[in-house]
């Protein structure tokens, strides 16, 4: 039994990163080159309304992503860092052992915790 003759493929045409297949610019680059023209602070809805101007529709999220894998947004810290802060101190929600001594002297010249607790709250409504 003979084999069929294998249908024909069609050649996949390859676009450079810069070109659309109807001969414009894609929207991705568009972005790119919207962002370049307007400068390192560039907000999302600035690139929608200039590429609305030349009539190339874009959403925020695409314009955000694209902006974000151009390098034109700082990536987010990861949690580590910025509980340590910028400079390795700790956070401010953490007692140091001079804030608890000093605490507890507040506690014993006032007579109790408790008077030393609406020391504080009063303080605290006067700030």
């Amino acid at each position: 039994m003979a084999k069929a003759p294998a249908a024909k493929r069609r050649k996949k045409t390859t676009h450079t990163k810069a070109s659309h297949p109807h001969g414009g610019v894609n929207k991705a680059q568009a972005i790119r080159d919207a962002a370049k023209k307007l400068g390192k602070k560039v907000r999302p809805k600035d690139i929608i309304a200039a590429l609305a101007a030349e009539g190339i529709s874009v959403s925020s999220p695409q314009v955000s992503s694209t902006l974000k894998a151009a390098g034109y947004r700082r990536t987010r810290r990861t949690a580590r860092a910025a509980s340590t802060g910028s400079h390795g101190h700790a956070k401010s929600t953490e007692v140091s052992l001079e804030h608890l001594l000093a605490a507890k002297a507040l506690a014993t010249k006032l007579g109790s915790i408790e008077a030393a607790k609406k020391a504080i709250d009063v303080l605290t409504r006067l700030a």
